[in-house]
């Protein structure tokens, strides 16, 4: 097999890039693999002399958003392998989607709403919602699009500002740097933060080119919690992750880059309900948002995405199988994903 391996220029560098892990294994591997640029007018061409393509798109990268899944289906036409193939990405980065896809398969999520017009989604507000409720943009990760609603009247702003004029997507850095202060318990970690500023910017210079999100309203109930989210992955059999505490000051966890790994955290109804999930959407490797709710105990899910933070799993230092054992062998979640599909 004969392997072409997608390299952002801009984002190959990015702490969670994908890239690196590949070229290492095919390498140590003796894998016949070659760096590609999907982007060349002559890339089908070019992938005809290939039986796999990887490409561990970006949600920061304009480019990548716009032709990315294009491409890669492309190629599956043509018979190559590919990753993430469509189960794996036609919903990603897109929170709508990913209640849409959740839904149907009767995940565990908290109670949704979306509305596209300024008519139902008043008529709705009538029926004396509970309160907060939590409002995203479609796009967007590391928290920043996500709004906790308190009141009827924050509520109503909101939903009006997204159907008219909307909020840029791009991420900010001054609520980059507040986030980072505000997770950072120690210098040390300040320090590691720090050096990623380049990284960060690299990435608001590609995020800045999206438009507005607008046109539709999407809210999910808020869900009680013991103040942290779990990021939990499935690749195959295989079962990984990694729990978040919710930052000083403020509600969400996700973004703060502060993580730790407790098998405590992850009960059995959680790493039976991931694979459930994982295996209806028919996914090679998906990452999830799981809340606990405290006053039932379920996890529901949030978010998910094809396009994790790989490092952050690996630190968990082992992983579990479907029966829920633990196996003390660190999970590199792109390496499992390709010995998968070369198997």
């Amino acid at each position: 097999m004969k392997i072409a391996i997608h390299q952002n220029k801009a984002l190959f560098d990015h702490s969670t890039s994908w890239s690196y892990l590949w070229i290492d294994y095919c390498e140590k591997n003796n894998i016949s693999y070659e760096i590609v640029d999907c982007f060349r007018s002559d890339i089908i061409e070019k992938l005809r002399n290939f039986d796999c393509l990887l490409w561990h798109f970006s949600n920061f990268s304009y480019s990548d958003m716009l032709f990315a899944r294009s491409i890669l289906y492309s190629a599956k036409q043509m018979g190559l392998k590919i990753f993430p193939d469509f189960n794996d990405a036609w919903h990603f980065d897109d929170k709508v989607a990913e209640m849409y896809a959740l839904q149907a398969i009767n995940a565990p999520v908290p109670e949704s709403f979306v509305f596209y017009d300024l008519l139902s989604f008043e008529n709705w507000l009538k029926t004396k919602p509970l309160f907060p409720m939590v409002g995203k943009l479609r796009t967007g990760s590391g928290s920043q699009n996500v709004r906790l609603l308190k009141t009827k009247s924050q509520l109503r702003k909101y939903g009006k500002y997204m159907l008219a004029r909307g909020y840029n997507p791009a991420p900010s850095l001054i609520y980059k740097t507040s986030s980072n202060i505000r997770s950072s318990h120690d210098l040390e970690t300040f320090k590691k933060k720090f050096k990623r500023i380049p990284e960060f910017l690299s990435v608001l210079s590609s995020a800045k080119k999206f438009p507005n999100e607008r046109g539709y309203i999407y809210l999910q109930k808020f869900i009680p919690n013991e103040g942290y989210d779990m990021k939990v992955v499935v690749v195959g059999e295989k079962l990984s992750g990694v729990v978040r505490p919710v930052r000083s000051r403020d509600f969400r966890a996700s973004g703060g880059g502060e993580t730790f790994f407790e098998k405590k955290y992850f009960k059995e109804s959680i790493i039976k309900s991931a694979f459930r999930v994982a295996d209806a959407l028919k996914t090679q490797c998906i990452g999830f948002d799981y809340v606990v709710n405290k006053e039932t105990g379920e996890g529901l899910i949030v978010e998910m995405s094809y396009g994790f933070s790989n490092t952050s799993i690996i630190s968990s230092n082992g992983y579990f199988d479907r029966d829920c054992n633990w196996h003390n062998e660190p999970l590199a979640a792109p390496v499992e994903l390709l010995k998968n599909m070369l198997e």
